[in-house]
């Protein structure tokens, strides 16, 4: 017989050692630690704290991103309140600095937009290749700069080790987001990019309702 023969069977009659209940301590199986011998029972026991261990673990990850996605929430909330209540363009890009360098820590921001005509650091022209390629791109992109171009819109970039690149979309193409930071891990090219999402959706909604 088989050890596969053996599980077969135990597994298909539960009742086998209701039958014979000494052998859950008669029978000695080694200890998962320290290699002493063991009942079946007790075996059974730590097999279950170790699960109830795991388990518990995973929980505390739970409640841990849940509190974090719960607090992001609620700055996409206050941005999304402030942004609808500006009138003018250059409220609109002060309250948007001021919210993601106060609420999210972003340390620096860049913003180019190619419909309009204001004398605003916003509005100075950009090549065709980053107008491609944000009318192109339906993700936000973590990681480097998906082109060297934007790097230069910053001040001191050969400090910064990551950058978020938010393609701004309404109806068309308008413009990118590009949030900027010395820690390599702030955005990373694995990370989830739901909120930027949800943020570039925001700020072109106002952008469009803002624009001539």
């Amino acid at each position: 017989m088989q050890t596969e023969d053996i599980a077969r069977y135990l597994a298909g009659h539960p009742e086998f050692f209701d039958q014979h209940p000494h052998l859950l301590t008669d029978i000695r199986v080694s200890h998962p630690f320290d290699g002493r011998a063991v009942s079946i029972a007790e075996r059974q026991i730590l097999n279950l704290r170790e699960k109830y261990k795991l388990l518990e673990t995973k929980l505390a990850e739970l409640i841990k991103f849940g509190e974090e996605n719960d607090a992001i929430a609620e700055k996409m909330h206050h941005l999304s309140r402030a942004l609808m209540t500006v009138r003018e363009l250059p409220t609109l890009l002060q309250v948007l600095k001021l919210n993601l360098h106060e609420d999210f820590g972003i340390p620096h921001v860049a913003l180019r937009i190619w419909h309009g005509s204001a004398s605003l650091a916003e509005f100075a022209a950009v090549s065709e290749a980053v107008k491609n390629w944000s009318a192109q791109t339906s993700q936000p992109h973590c990681g480097t700069v998906p082109m060297d171009e934007m790097a230069d819109w910053f001040a001191g970039a050969s400090l910064l080790r990551s950058f978020a690149a938010v393609p701004l979309q309404a109806e068309h193409s308008m413009g990118v987001l590009v949030l900027a930071s010395e820690d390599a891990q702030r955005f990373y090219p694995q990370m989830g990019t739901l909120y930027l999402q949800r943020l570039g959706e925001l700020l072109a909604a106002a952008l469009q309702r803002l624009l001539p």
